[in-house]
């Protein structure tokens, strides 16, 4: 039973990291572009902190996130917390 559950969460884990190659793109382009759309930001942000529970897209969070402090500096301090709390 554990070795199932082992690799029912391996499974789980590699179909998340299949997402990483498109928020990549998104993140890249909002990123190049200079996007100030702090709902679209948020919105990634937000998807993003979901990969993070399982350990996936540190990078990247903190990436859009260095671009959404330039925007918004009191917005991203609650992202900057949400990201402490989820990795303690």
């Amino acid at each position: 039973m554990a070795e199932d559950l082992a690799k029912l969460i391996r499974q789980s884990h590699s179909s998340l990291e299949a997402y990483l190659p498109s928020f990549q793109k998104v993140v890249d382009s909002v990123i190049m572009q200079g996007s100030t759309d702090t709902k679209e930001i948020e919105h990634l942000l937000d998807s993003l902190s979901s990969l993070l529970y399982v350990g996936i897209g540190h990078q990247l969070y903190l990436r859009l996130l260095d671009h959404y402090k330039t925007i918004d500096s009191e917005g991203a301090g609650f992202y900057w917390d949400l990201y402490e709390e989820i990795t303690g």
